[in-house]
């Protein structure tokens, strides 16, 4: 399956990019699939044969969070952030920073859960601090990723659903 029958890419502004992906399972589900660490490691994987074996969530206004994947060649790559905003089951608003800038800065990065029926919508906005930091955002193919990512956690979803 391509990824334009997946995901839908807007780019609404010079600082923004806004990525969206229906998938079939409830709203409480799917949040829970962001928030709840052991969760978390079984779909937020990276490319094969990448893992996640730090994955730590301090849920709460002004909590953070903190990701490190590691690869089959002893890579590793880190990102950390600050919740924000937190609406169980519709918002999640957090900032976003990775160890290796990848040119990307700081990001201020809105999880919108959106109930259709007995599927959900999400969308995820990432707003950047200069249109360089979003350009380099779209150049480092993280739409591509974020497929990848949707796609294993639809995987995760048939399962615990």
């Amino acid at each position: 399956m391509s990824l334009a029958k997946t995901l839908e890419v807007t780019t609404p502004s010079d600082l923004e990019i806004v990525v969206e992906r229906l998938f079939d399972a409830p709203q409480d589900l799917v949040f829970d699939c962001y928030t709840k660490p052991e969760l978390v490691r079984r779909w937020l994987t990276g490319p094969d044969g990448w893992s996640l074996p730090t994955c730590e969530i301090d849920l709460r206004v002004g909590g953070t969070y903190r990701y490190v994947w590691s690869g089959p060649e002893g890579e590793t790559m880190g990102m950390t952030g600050q919740y924000q905003q937190i609406s169980p089951v519709d918002t999640l608003v957090s900032t976003e920073v990775f160890d290796d800038d990848f040119g990307m800065g700081k990001m201020l990065v809105t999880l919108t859960f959106i109930r259709e029926g007995e599927r959900t919508r999400l969308q995820t906005a990432m707003l950047f601090q200069t249109k360089a930091q979003r350009d380099a955002a779209v150049e480092t193919g993280m739409t591509e990723g974020m497929g990848t990512s949707f796609a294993a956690l639809d995987r995760l979803l048939k399962d615990i659903g």
